[in-house]
């Protein structure tokens, strides 16, 4: 796939889970009050919120990715490979030791 379909492709994405996020802001911002007493029931209602948080993470998360590919900022190669070489570089264990002599 070239360059040209990947942030065509992303420009489609990043409307869609904008639209995603915007909807769910608007649902969270309409349904404030039921929500706080459902989430403050406690006992298993307590992961509801923690759902929330992570489903709200995961549409912005795929909304700005989709954003910064369509404006076409991507990782470079050579920083990708910089970091698996970094990964890979033994380093020499210098540290002083403390000896007994018995």
């Amino acid at each position: 796939m070239n360059a040209h379909d990947r942030k065509k492709k992303a420009k489609i994405k990043a409307l869609l889970f904008g639209a995603v996020s915007i909807a769910l802001y608007a649902a969270v911002f309409k349904f404030a009050d039921p929500m706080v007493t459902l989430y403050a029931k406690g006992g298993a209602y307590c992961l509801l919120p923690v759902s929330t948080v992570f489903l709200f993470s995961y549409v912005h998360g795929n909304f700005a990715s989709n954003v910064w590919t369509a404006l076409g900022i991507e990782a470079s190669a050579t920083a990708e490979k910089k970091t698996k070489k970094a990964e890979t570089t033994q380093r020499k264990d210098t540290r002083s030791r403390a000896a007994m002599n018995a």
